[in-house]
């Protein structure tokens, strides 16, 4: 329970193209329950949850919220208190911040991270819960903030998620530049850093900017993703260019291009790997989450950290760590090695499975 306990009830009202949101499956269980579980954990735990809905489909939700055998629900007709604490159906909610606006007395509606109130939102909602299990793992104490108080600024004007994806990629690519072709000297290895973080920040707002106004649409996650994988590879091309200009050895070039191969055959593998198992109607699925069911030969942690390695944030932080030190060749040295390796693990792995 949280510190300070709110009677906390539940929306139900809210409609989807398919009938009452509250029904919808989110990772496996209905909306409903989602929230359900949200009430109970800072709300009193004796008291009954009190849920709006239509009296015509108090009995489908009963029966829901009764599969469990875990809450005490009452069910009510009518609109609710406009000043009651309610969290409604169309929202998908951080338990984190959750507690957080209620312990500062805030609106419920800044611990939303996701309207379903919208067909292609609903679509995206598995992802997006899946995405954010292992969300940010160092980004999350400084750069999730940042971008959090800058997408409720832009919110209200007229600069919409894209615009920040476009800079974001922007300064990736800056970076790549002055890699690449800035001498190696301390201001461009601070700036080349700066450059990295403030991307990092902007990459991150976009996402929270889209949700805040409910622009999500699927050309800006393509987008998204496109830029991301073209200032990737931008960046470690510099990499491997500057290295080989300052030590005038081809081997560089031959690390930029394994990487290269490396990450193209990693993402293709696992791309098709996943269409090839079916799996992308799974929320265990997800490369950022690194949850899979339990494995019979105890490779969960090994799987667990290798995936962990991989994960963007992470590499984010190297690059920025190494670039304010001069030595992001380091980064292209180790990823030449641990993206050819994962690529051929998968390749294995399906190869068995399938052969």
């Amino acid at each position: 329970m949280s510190a300070r306990a709110v009677h906390l009830g539940i929306d139900a009202r809210p409609r989807g193209p398919r009938g009452p949101l509250a029904v919808e499956l989110v990772l496996g269980r209905s909306v409903l329950c989602h929230l359900l579980d949200l009430a109970r954990e800072h709300g009193p735990t004796l008291a009954p949850v009190v849920v709006h809905a239509p009296e015509d489909e108090h009995q489908e939700l009963r029966e829901l919220a009764d599969r469990s055998g875990e809450y005490s629900v009452m069910f009510v007709a009518g609109a609710p208190d406009p000043n009651a604490a309610l969290l409604r159906t169309d929202r998908v909610y951080d338990s984190a911040r959750l507690r957080r606006v209620l312990r500062q007395g805030q609106s419920l509606e800044l611990a939303a991270v996701w309207r379903l109130d919208r067909p292609e939102s609903l679509t995206a909602a598995n992802d997006e819960l899946t995405r954010r299990l292992s969300y940010q793992p160092l980004g999350k104490y400084w750069a999730f903030p940042l971008a959090w108080r800058l997408a409720e600024r832009l919110c209200p004007t007229s600069i919409r998620p894209n615009a920040l994806t476009l800079s974001s990629g922007a300064l990736m690519l800056l970076a790549a530049g002055v890699v690449a072709l800035g001498p190696d000297r301390w201001l461009c290895r601070i700036a080349i850093s700066l450059s990295l973080a403030l991307a990092l920040v902007l990459d991150t707002a976009d996402g929270r900017l889209a949700r805040l106004q409910g622009t999500s649409s699927a050309f800006g996650r393509w987008l998204d993703q496109v830029l991301d994988e073209l200032a990737d590879m931008a960046l470690h091309a510099a990499i491997a260019w500057a290295a080989f200009c300052r030590e005038a050895d081809p081997v560089w070039l031959v690390v930029g291009m394994v990487y290269a191969v490396g990450k193209y055959l990693f993402l293709v593998q696992s791309l098709l790997g996943r269409e090839l198992e079916g799996e992308e109607s799974s929320p265990s699925s997800s490369l950022a989450a690194g949850e899979k069911a339990p494995d019979p030969n105890g490779c969960d942690r090994l799987t667990s950290l290798a995936r962990l390695i991989g994960h963007a944030d992470l590499r984010w932080h190297l690059w920025i760590a190494l670039g304010a030190l001069g030595r992001l060749d380091l980064a292209l040295a180790a990823y030449a090695g641990y993206f050819p390796l994962r690529a051929l693990a998968g390749a294995v792995r399906k190869g068995a499975r399938y052969a």
